[in-house]
């Protein structure tokens, strides 16, 4: 009689599976950092992007009805914030200067976790009928609360241009508060 071969076993010992899973605790650790930063970046970009989108509506509507339209913050939706150091991030709204139609609002939480601050003194950003802004040239500065590194500027310049920038006007460097 012949005797049986010896059977293999099949598995992982208890030292690989802690091997296997300290380096899979270390290439997670590793990759969340990234991706938290990715977004935080991802948020701050979507905020100038939307200003972008709402500052260039309220031009277009401005040169389309032949009269003032303007992009101020806003906290209940209806009507601007007074102050020239309004906060941005509560929310905005465009709305026609002459009849006080409101014609976007946006709500302050697609700003969460930002902030949104205007250089000069003017508390609103107006467009003329033929598309300038006139005395309302300014920079937007959006900062994210949790890394003031990552930061975008939205200028608007006198003649009504709208872009993004990582600079403040005059290539000076962004602050945030």
């Amino acid at each position: 009689m012949q005797a049986c071969p010896p059977r293999r076993h099949w598995g992982v010992t208890l030292i690989e599976l802690l091997v296997t899973l300290s380096v899979l605790a270390i290439v997670l650790t590793l990759g969340v950092g990234g991706f938290r930063h990715l977004i935080a970046n991802t948020k701050t970009t979507n905020a100038a992007n939307s200003l972008i989108a709402h500052l260039q509506f309220a031009r277009s509507e401005a040169v389309k009805r032949g009269t003032e339209v303007s992009l101020c913050p806003s906290s209940d939706g209806a009507s601007c914030v007074a102050s020239s150091d309004g906060s941005w991030e509560i929310g905005y709204i465009v709305r026609v200067d002459s009849t006080g139609e409101v014609l976007r609002r946006v709500d302050g939480t697609e700003m969460g976790g930002l902030t949104v601050t205007k250089s000069g003194a003017a508390s609103r950003i107006a467009f003329k009928p033929d598309g300038s802004a006139g005395g309302f040239a300014c920079t937007l500065t959006i900062c994210d609360t949790g890394d003031f590194s990552n930061k975008r500027g939205v200028l608007i310049s006198n003649v009504g241009r709208v872009r993004v920038s990582d600079y403040a006007s005059g290539g000076s460097a962004l602050t945030c508060p």
